[in-house]
Protein backbone atom coordinates (compact mmCIF):
# COMPACT_ATOMS: atom_id res chain seq x y z
CA UNK A 1 0.00 0.00 0.00
CA UNK A 2 1.58 3.40 -0.82
CA UNK A 3 2.37 5.81 1.93
CA UNK A 4 -0.70 8.41 1.46
CA UNK A 5 -3.05 5.07 1.47
CA UNK A 6 -1.98 4.86 5.40
CA UNK A 7 -2.08 8.46 6.15
CA UNK A 8 -5.71 7.69 4.99
CA UNK A 9 -6.05 5.24 6.62
CA UNK A 10 -5.14 6.61 9.78
CA UNK A 11 -7.40 9.41 8.90
CA UNK A 12 -10.05 7.40 9.06
CA UNK A 13 -9.28 5.42 11.90
CA UNK A 14 -8.96 9.05 13.87
CA UNK A 15 -12.28 9.49 12.70
CA UNK A 16 -14.54 5.95 13.09
CA UNK A 17 -12.95 5.99 16.96
CA UNK A 18 -14.36 9.53 18.22
CA UNK A 19 -17.50 9.08 16.59
CA UNK A 20 -20.66 8.12 18.65
CA UNK A 21 -20.92 5.02 18.76
CA UNK A 22 -23.93 4.33 16.44
CA UNK A 23 -22.63 6.39 13.77
CA UNK A 24 -19.11 3.94 13.52
CA UNK A 25 -20.98 0.94 11.00
CA UNK A 26 -22.25 3.19 9.18
CA UNK A 27 -19.57 5.76 8.73
CA UNK A 28 -17.38 2.75 7.87
CA UNK A 29 -19.38 1.68 5.19
CA UNK A 30 -19.36 4.84 3.65
CA UNK A 31 -15.32 5.65 3.93
CA UNK A 32 -14.89 1.82 2.44
CA UNK A 33 -17.46 2.74 -0.30
CA UNK A 34 -15.58 5.96 -1.31
CA UNK A 35 -12.20 3.75 -1.07
CA UNK A 36 -13.76 1.27 -3.45
CA UNK A 37 -15.23 3.92 -5.81
CA UNK A 38 -11.44 4.96 -6.26
CA UNK A 39 -10.26 2.47 -7.09
CA UNK A 40 -7.95 0.81 -3.72
CA UNK A 41 -9.04 -2.16 -2.79
CA UNK A 42 -6.54 -2.37 -0.51
CA UNK A 43 -7.22 0.59 1.38
CA UNK A 44 -11.10 -0.10 1.73
CA UNK A 45 -9.93 -3.53 2.95
CA UNK A 46 -8.05 -2.11 5.80
CA UNK A 47 -11.05 0.19 6.81
CA UNK A 48 -13.34 -3.10 6.58
CA UNK A 49 -11.14 -4.38 8.99
CA UNK A 50 -11.55 -1.52 11.36
CA UNK A 51 -13.76 -3.08 14.27
CA UNK A 52 -16.79 -1.71 16.14
CA UNK A 53 -15.68 -0.83 20.13
CA UNK A 54 -18.27 -2.35 22.74
CA UNK A 55 -19.43 0.29 24.74
CA UNK A 56 -16.95 -0.18 27.73
CA UNK A 57 -13.75 0.32 24.77
CA UNK A 58 -15.87 3.22 23.86
CA UNK A 59 -16.27 5.57 26.80
CA UNK A 60 -12.64 4.61 27.24
CA UNK A 61 -11.61 6.16 23.74
CA UNK A 62 -13.61 9.03 24.56
CA UNK A 63 -11.56 9.68 27.71
CA UNK A 64 -8.40 9.25 26.06
CA UNK A 65 -9.85 12.23 23.32
CA UNK A 66 -11.83 14.23 25.56
CA UNK A 67 -9.80 13.86 28.64
CA UNK A 68 -6.10 13.98 27.57
CA UNK A 69 -4.64 15.28 30.16
CA UNK A 70 -6.47 13.87 32.93
CA UNK A 71 -5.25 10.28 31.34
CA UNK A 72 -1.61 11.04 30.84
CA UNK A 73 -1.85 12.17 34.49
CA UNK A 74 -2.73 8.33 35.11
CA UNK A 75 -0.29 7.17 33.25
CA UNK A 76 2.16 9.21 34.87
CA UNK A 77 0.39 7.75 38.27
CA UNK A 78 1.41 4.01 37.06
CA UNK A 79 4.96 5.02 36.46
CA UNK A 80 4.96 6.24 40.40
CA UNK A 81 3.32 3.13 41.31
CA UNK A 82 5.41 0.61 39.52
CA UNK A 83 8.42 2.48 41.11
CA UNK A 84 7.23 2.20 44.20
CA UNK A 85 6.20 -1.36 44.08
CA UNK A 86 9.86 -2.20 42.46
CA UNK A 87 11.27 -0.66 46.00
CA UNK A 88 8.64 -2.36 47.86
CA UNK A 89 7.99 1.39 49.52
CA UNK A 90 5.14 0.49 51.54
CA UNK A 91 3.70 3.77 52.50
CA UNK A 92 4.13 5.79 49.42
CA UNK A 93 2.18 2.25 47.63
CA UNK A 94 -0.71 3.34 50.01
CA UNK A 95 -0.89 7.09 49.35
CA UNK A 96 -0.31 6.37 45.47
CA UNK A 97 -2.99 3.30 45.54
CA UNK A 98 -5.18 6.12 47.18
CA UNK A 99 -4.65 8.71 44.55
CA UNK A 100 -5.28 6.05 41.98
CA UNK A 101 -8.65 4.91 43.47
CA UNK A 102 -9.65 8.53 43.11
CA UNK A 103 -8.32 9.33 39.53
CA UNK A 104 -10.37 6.39 38.33
CA UNK A 105 -13.11 6.95 40.03
CA UNK A 106 -13.34 10.54 38.81
CA UNK A 107 -12.45 9.20 35.26
CA UNK A 108 -15.72 6.63 35.50
CA UNK A 109 -17.82 9.62 36.26
CA UNK A 110 -17.01 11.79 33.45
CA UNK A 111 -17.36 8.83 31.28
CA UNK A 112 -20.74 9.00 32.77
CA UNK A 113 -21.22 12.38 31.91
CA UNK A 114 -20.28 11.99 28.19
CA UNK A 115 -22.36 8.61 27.64
CA UNK A 116 -25.46 10.92 29.34
CA UNK A 117 -24.36 13.54 26.46
CA UNK A 118 -24.20 10.73 23.77
CA UNK A 119 -27.43 9.52 24.70
CA UNK A 120 -26.35 6.27 26.15
CA UNK A 121 -26.90 4.67 29.51
CA UNK A 122 -23.45 3.15 31.38
CA UNK A 123 -24.67 -0.26 33.33
CA UNK A 124 -22.53 -1.33 36.67
CA UNK A 125 -21.21 -3.54 34.68
CA UNK A 126 -19.90 -1.56 32.15
CA UNK A 127 -18.44 0.83 34.92
CA UNK A 128 -16.56 -2.04 36.34
CA UNK A 129 -15.29 -3.14 33.14
CA UNK A 130 -14.13 1.23 32.46
CA UNK A 131 -12.92 0.76 35.68
CA UNK A 132 -10.97 -2.41 34.76
CA UNK A 133 -9.30 -1.14 31.56
CA UNK A 134 -8.29 2.26 32.87
CA UNK A 135 -6.98 0.17 35.85
CA UNK A 136 -4.81 -1.80 33.16
CA UNK A 137 -3.86 1.58 31.65
CA UNK A 138 -2.05 2.22 34.52
CA UNK A 139 -0.67 -0.55 35.55
CA UNK A 140 0.56 -1.93 32.14
CA UNK A 141 2.64 0.40 29.97
CA UNK A 142 1.67 -1.26 26.81
CA UNK A 143 -2.27 -1.07 27.90
CA UNK A 144 -1.53 2.64 28.49
CA UNK A 145 0.15 2.81 24.74
CA UNK A 146 -2.91 1.01 23.68
CA UNK A 147 -5.37 3.72 25.86
CA UNK A 148 -3.79 6.77 24.63
CA UNK A 149 -3.78 6.03 21.07
CA UNK A 150 -8.04 6.20 21.70
CA UNK A 151 -8.56 2.73 19.26
CA UNK A 152 -9.64 0.41 21.18
CA UNK A 153 -12.39 -2.41 20.61
CA UNK A 154 -13.00 -3.83 23.79
CA UNK A 155 -12.12 -3.33 27.74
CA UNK A 156 -8.66 -4.65 28.85
CA UNK A 157 -8.18 -6.94 31.79
CA UNK A 158 -6.01 -5.15 35.58
CA UNK A 159 -3.71 -7.95 36.18
CA UNK A 160 -1.96 -5.84 38.11
CA UNK A 161 1.80 -4.66 38.66
CA UNK A 162 3.11 -8.06 39.23
CA UNK A 163 0.99 -9.73 36.03
CA UNK A 164 1.59 -7.62 33.39
CA UNK A 165 5.26 -7.15 32.54
CA UNK A 166 6.58 -3.54 30.88
CA UNK A 167 7.45 -3.68 27.19
CA UNK A 168 11.12 -2.90 28.29
CA UNK A 169 11.25 -4.60 32.14
CA UNK A 170 12.17 -7.84 32.72
CA UNK A 171 12.62 -9.02 28.91
CA UNK A 172 14.54 -12.19 29.94
CA UNK A 173 12.18 -13.22 32.73
CA UNK A 174 8.50 -13.53 30.95
CA UNK A 175 6.65 -13.99 34.70
CA UNK A 176 8.45 -10.85 36.00
CA UNK A 177 10.24 -12.28 38.68
CA UNK A 178 13.19 -11.14 40.23
CA UNK A 179 16.18 -13.80 40.66
CA UNK A 180 17.68 -14.30 43.86
CA UNK A 181 21.10 -12.83 43.35
CA UNK A 182 24.00 -15.39 43.79
CA UNK A 183 26.42 -14.36 46.94
CA UNK A 184 30.18 -14.23 46.17
CA UNK A 185 31.66 -17.14 46.16
CA UNK A 186 34.99 -18.60 46.07
CA UNK A 187 36.90 -19.76 42.74
CA UNK A 188 36.60 -23.36 41.89
CA UNK A 189 39.75 -24.39 43.38
CA UNK A 190 38.92 -22.80 46.68
CA UNK A 191 35.30 -24.03 47.09
CA UNK A 192 34.84 -27.46 48.90
CA UNK A 193 31.91 -29.49 48.17
CA UNK A 194 30.67 -28.73 51.78
CA UNK A 195 30.65 -25.23 50.37
CA UNK A 196 28.97 -25.64 47.26
CA UNK A 197 26.33 -28.15 48.43
CA UNK A 198 25.53 -25.37 51.51
CA UNK A 199 25.58 -22.53 48.50
CA UNK A 200 23.19 -24.07 46.22
CA UNK A 201 20.68 -24.50 49.00
CA UNK A 202 20.88 -21.20 49.97
CA UNK A 203 20.44 -20.27 46.74
CA UNK A 204 17.37 -22.10 46.07
CA UNK A 205 15.83 -21.18 49.29
CA UNK A 206 16.76 -17.82 48.81
CA UNK A 207 14.51 -18.24 44.67
CA UNK A 208 11.70 -20.48 46.94
CA UNK A 209 11.88 -17.05 49.49
CA UNK A 210 11.06 -14.45 46.80
CA UNK A 211 8.57 -16.41 44.60
CA UNK A 212 6.65 -16.75 47.24
CA UNK A 213 7.10 -12.95 48.54
CA UNK A 214 5.60 -12.19 44.55
CA UNK A 215 2.91 -14.71 45.11
CA UNK A 216 1.78 -12.84 48.38
CA UNK A 217 2.25 -9.62 46.78
CA UNK A 218 0.14 -10.63 43.96
CA UNK A 219 -2.46 -12.04 46.04
CA UNK A 220 -2.67 -9.01 48.02
CA UNK A 221 -2.55 -6.51 45.12
CA UNK A 222 -5.73 -8.88 44.09
CA UNK A 223 -7.58 -8.34 47.88
CA UNK A 224 -6.64 -4.88 47.54
CA UNK A 225 -8.03 -4.42 43.48
CA UNK A 226 -11.24 -5.90 45.13
CA UNK A 227 -11.30 -3.65 47.58
CA UNK A 228 -11.43 -0.99 45.53
CA UNK A 229 -13.89 -1.93 43.41
CA UNK A 230 -16.40 -2.28 46.52
CA UNK A 231 -15.47 0.64 47.52
CA UNK A 232 -16.11 2.39 44.47
CA UNK A 233 -19.32 0.28 44.17
CA UNK A 234 -20.35 1.69 47.68
CA UNK A 235 -19.45 5.11 46.60
CA UNK A 236 -22.04 5.38 43.69
CA UNK A 237 -25.15 3.74 46.02
CA UNK A 238 -24.30 6.02 48.48
CA UNK A 239 -24.08 8.83 45.50
CA UNK A 240 -27.51 7.74 44.09
CA UNK A 241 -29.72 7.49 47.80
CA UNK A 242 -28.32 11.00 48.23
CA UNK A 243 -29.55 11.93 44.98
CA UNK A 244 -32.74 10.09 45.94
CA UNK A 245 -32.75 11.79 49.39
CA UNK A 246 -32.24 15.54 47.78
CA UNK A 247 -35.40 14.78 45.59
CA UNK A 248 -37.46 13.28 48.49
CA UNK A 249 -36.52 16.77 50.77
CA UNK A 250 -37.36 19.08 47.54
CA UNK A 251 -40.44 16.90 47.40
CA UNK A 252 -41.27 17.58 51.06
CA UNK A 253 -40.47 21.47 50.87
CA UNK A 254 -42.59 21.56 48.22
CA UNK A 255 -45.17 19.37 49.80
CA UNK A 256 -45.20 21.84 52.61
CA UNK A 257 -45.46 24.68 50.53
CA UNK A 258 -48.71 23.37 49.11
CA UNK A 259 -50.22 22.73 52.57
CA UNK A 260 -49.35 26.04 53.55
CA UNK A 261 -51.28 27.66 50.43
CA UNK A 262 -54.22 24.96 50.36
CA UNK A 263 -54.33 26.09 54.42
CA UNK A 264 -54.81 29.68 53.57
CA UNK A 265 -57.25 28.82 51.35
CA UNK A 266 -59.33 26.52 54.03
CA UNK A 267 -59.28 29.47 56.37
CA UNK A 268 -60.76 32.11 53.91
CA UNK A 269 -63.45 29.80 52.63
CA UNK A 270 -64.15 28.96 56.26
CA UNK A 271 -64.61 32.59 57.36
CA UNK A 272 -66.08 33.28 54.02
CA UNK A 273 -68.77 30.65 54.73
CA UNK A 274 -69.27 31.78 58.27
CA UNK A 275 -70.13 34.98 57.26
CA UNK A 276 -72.84 33.85 54.97
CA UNK A 277 -73.97 31.52 57.64
CA UNK A 278 -74.24 34.38 59.83
CA UNK A 279 -76.16 36.93 57.14
CA UNK A 280 -78.16 33.73 56.95
CA UNK A 281 -79.42 33.68 60.29
CA UNK A 282 -79.98 37.44 60.70
CA UNK A 283 -82.42 37.30 57.36
CA UNK A 284 -84.13 34.62 59.07
CA UNK A 285 -84.73 36.56 62.01
CA UNK A 286 -85.72 39.63 60.60
CA UNK A 287 -88.08 37.79 58.52
CA UNK A 288 -89.71 36.30 61.37
CA UNK A 289 -90.08 39.42 63.23
CA UNK A 290 -92.32 40.39 59.83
Amino acid sequence: MRQDDQVDVESVSNELYGLPLDEFTSTRNAREKQARSAGDKELAKRIHLRAKPNLVAWLANQLAREHADEIRSLFELGDALREATATLSGEQIRELSRQRRKRIFALVQQARQLAVIAGRKVSDETARGLDETLGAALADPDAAAALAVGRLTEGMQNRGFGGIPGRNEHSENPDNEPTAATPPSPSPRQRTPEQTERAERDVEQAKSAVSLAIRARRTTHDHLEAADQTLADTVARVERVRRQLDEALQAHVSAEKDQAVARADFDRADRSAREEQRRLAEATEHFDRL
